[in-house]
């Protein structure tokens, strides 16, 4: 998975739409793994705010983040560029309470980050990933979003609204696609019928012209009509013809829908990671879109592999060795539990018979680090050789770990339950995934692996 930072800090200012404040926003490379963070300098009391779903306190008509030691509004189009861009980690600074809507789109916030520049970041990213379709609902207006397990993140939009307003379209986004020209030009719409009463109530007072489209969906009586013409600043061609009529052009036929999907991955955006998952929504919107952000980040959690010794094995240390070349004392998987097309989960009993505690640490037996990374490496041969017809006839060879980490001592009596899952669908035969290993629900090791299959000549 592709995962960038930034070359260098960049600055932009602008308006609030909705408070009208002036900010001025500059956004700093991250620390490595630490993911968004945001800072108000106008409170220099406050806390640094670490950007996730659980600190959405406000969605109507845009996504405040608060702690309470600070507010930030209307992130979600400066979080969508980041996330569009694979840069996962950053760090904001605001000179006041709301990030500038600028022309409505995540545009401007793209070309400052082209201008800064992308440097590949010193992490490999994995993303979050889900064992089953989430999905979330809203009864009271019929919304829903889901997210459904897939190896290659995706994102699908479908906006009804009647035919006098937008009418029914959708757009979508593959990641590995040009975030910059598919989606970041797309700017924020509002209906008129939705519009002059926010106008009226003295709201959206950094909406100035050429801040988003208006889109007239209804004959509108003359007190409206002068409030919109008030509104925008400049003398209007009074219409009162209606059916989805902009009163800007829109750059593409379905920009609503693509500034619907700009604003969904930039809700998504909260979970700081790619979410290896297609999702997709129904009269999306900011409440249903951070509604799915937080119950994918419950789910994600919970992702710990469990070993439940009374249940059948997929596969039993005689149908390994019939897969894989090792044996004894060099085979380090006793059984295989689970086994998809994604993933793989393989047990390891670790006994005092084992050769290697003879001689590593006589006294304080542990289980030596490169050979839980080789146990790993043999479930994950299993995951990689299931993919072919006849694996008995082919080898697995590893090329690189990356990101190896050692969390917990493993001694005799543990019983190491290995995670693999791949990050890329197989190409060409190169495997790429993720290992992680765990006594009970402790983390005791993980990296990313690279192998290549190939038939045995």
């Amino acid at each position: 998975m592709n995962n960038y930072s930034l070359s260098r800090s960049f600055k932009i200012s602008g308006q609030g739409i909705h408070t009208g404040a002036e900010t001025t926003v500059t956004v700093f490379p991250g620390e490595t793994g630490n993911g968004y963070t945001i800072k108000r300098l106008d409170l220099p009391d406050s806390n640094i705010l670490k950007i996730s779903p659980e600190i959405v306190t406000d969605t109507q008509r845009r996504t405040t983040l608060s702690d309470g030691s600070a507010i930030v509004h209307t992130a979600e189009h400066l979080l969508s560029a980041l996330y569009g861009s694979n840069i996962y980690d950053a760090h904001i600074e605001l000179s006041n309470s709301e990030i500038p809507i600028l022309d409505g789109s995540s545009l401007p916030w793209i070309k400052a980050i082209n201008t800064a520049g992308k440097i590949q970041a010193k992490n490999l990213m994995f993303g979050l990933k889900i064992e089953k379709k989430i999905r979330v609902e809203d009864e009271s207006t019929g919304a829903w979003a889901e997210a459904i397990p897939s190896l290659t993140p995706k994102f699908h939009v479908e906006l009804s609204h009647d035919e006098n307003a937008i009418g029914c379209s959708t757009a979508s986004f593959l990641f590995g696609d040009n975030y910059e020209t598919e989606v970041a030009y797309a700017r924020t719409f509002t209906l008129a019928s939705h519009l002059t009463p926010l106008i009226n109530r003295g709201l959206l007072k950094g909406a100035n012209p050429g801040a988003g489209i208006i889109v007239i969906d209804e004959i509108m009586g003359d007190q409206d009509w002068k409030s919109l013409e008030d509104f925008v600043g400049i003398p209007l061609e009074r219409r009162d013809d209606v059916g989805a009529l902009p009163l800007t052009s829109y750059r593409s036929q379905n920009e609503p829908a693509t500034h619907k999907l700009l604003d969904l991955i930039g809700d998504i955006a909260l979970t700081g990671q790619p979410i290896m998952a297609e999702i997709r929504t129904f009269k999306p919107g900011h409440k249903i879109n951070t509604l799915l952000a937080q119950k994918i980040m419950e789910e994600a959690v919970k992702n710990i592999p469990t070993y439940n010794p009374d249940s059948i094995p997929v596969m039993d240390v005689t149908k390994i060795m019939s897969i894989i070349p090792h044996r004894p004392p060099f085979l380090l998987v006793d059984k295989v539990v689970e086994l998809s097309d994604m993933d793989i989960v393989g047990v390891k009993a670790i006994t005092m018979n084992e050769p290697f505690f003879a001689g590593h640490f006589p006294g304080a037996p542990v289980m030596p680090g490169v050979l839980q990374l080789e146990a790993m490496a043999q479930v994950g041969g299993i995951l990689a050789l299931s993919t072919v017809d006849d694996p008995e006839n082919y080898l697995t060879y590893f090329r690189k770990m990356d990101e190896v980490k050692f969390k917990a001592k493993v001694v005799p009596g543990d019983t190491l339950v290995f995670h693999l899952e791949l990050t890329a669908p197989i190409r060409r035969g190169i495997v790429q995934m993720k290992g992680r290993a765990y006594v009970g629900k402790k983390l005791v090791s993980e990296g990313f692996f690279t192998a290549f299959i190939t038939k045995e000549k």
